[in-house]
């Protein structure tokens, strides 16, 4: 199997750090991209041992300095697998105590980066005949968040438009565009704010999801590898949901 370069915006977080360590046991070379220096500084020197790698510090929210970034990425460390596992929102708060501030903070941070990275590594992959884009949704994209609010959901189904067009557009090329729609996963960040939840709260949420519980990172990842892989050249346009079959 060909040695392909994976870009992943929001490497350092729970999810997209456990699939840069399964990419990097494939085999794959690695550009990990996140805000979080110190996470991303020993993120890096693990996988180092294993693959090459590239640590891109910044915020993805700043387009002129991502396309500077991306911008440098030429030859081999040319992206031919895009990851997008920036986004989230944890933030419980009622619709009527949103206001366009809100959602625009919102789309700045899970949506425009979507497209500006897309956009920035949409034209070497149509040149090469291969790519493969994997944006993150959520399950609340698709319906609503028990752990959020309505300016993240609608920053969500947005993605999934965007996956959609991008999808269309690059199939000729070989370049497949797809999306994952995470349900509850206990990250770090989705841990911490379940334990805040009342009980009664919890329980209803379960009730829910027919495997009744929240899903472990590893079985987050195994879908979005599967994305990444060569094997998926017919596979475009999708979302695929990972959420315990919960009731949408």
């Amino acid at each position: 199997m060909p040695v392909r370069t994976a870009l992943i915006t929001g490497a350092a977080g729970g999810i997209c750090s456990a699939l840069s360590r399964a990419l990097a046991a494939r085999g794959d070379r690695l550009v990990l991209f996140d805000r979080d220096e110190t996470a991303l500084k020993e993120l890096t020197s693990e996988l180092s041992e294993t693959t090459e790698v590239r640590a891109l510090i910044g915020d993805v929210r700043e387009a002129a300095r991502l396309e500077r970034e991306l911008g440098a990425l030429t030859g081999e460390w040319t992206p031919q697998i895009l990851v997008n596992g920036v986004g989230g929102d944890t933030r419980v708060v009622p619709l009527e105590n949103l206001d366009e501030a809100f959602l625009n903070d919102s789309l700045a941070l899970n949506v425009l980066p979507v497209l500006t990275t897309m956009r920035l590594c949409a034209p070497a992959m149509k040149r090469s005949g291969y790519g493969r884009i994997v944006n993150f949704s959520s399950a609340g994209g698709r319906t609503y968040s028990h752990f959020s609010n309505a300016a993240y959901v609608a920053a969500k189904s947005a993605v999934l438009g965007l996956t959609k067009q991008a999808a269309y557009e690059l199939a000729p090329f070989g370049v497949c565009v797809n999306a994952v729609a995470h349900g509850p996963i206990a990250t770090q960040r989705i841990a911490d704010a379940w334990t805040d939840r009342p009980e009664e709260e919890r329980q209803a949420v379960l009730s829910r999801i027919p495997v009744g519980r929240l899903g472990t990172v590893a079985e987050a990842v195994g879908s979005v590898l599967q994305l990444c892989s060569e094997e998926a050249g017919f596979t475009t346009g999708t979302v695929i949901d990972v959420n315990g079959g919960l009731l949408i």
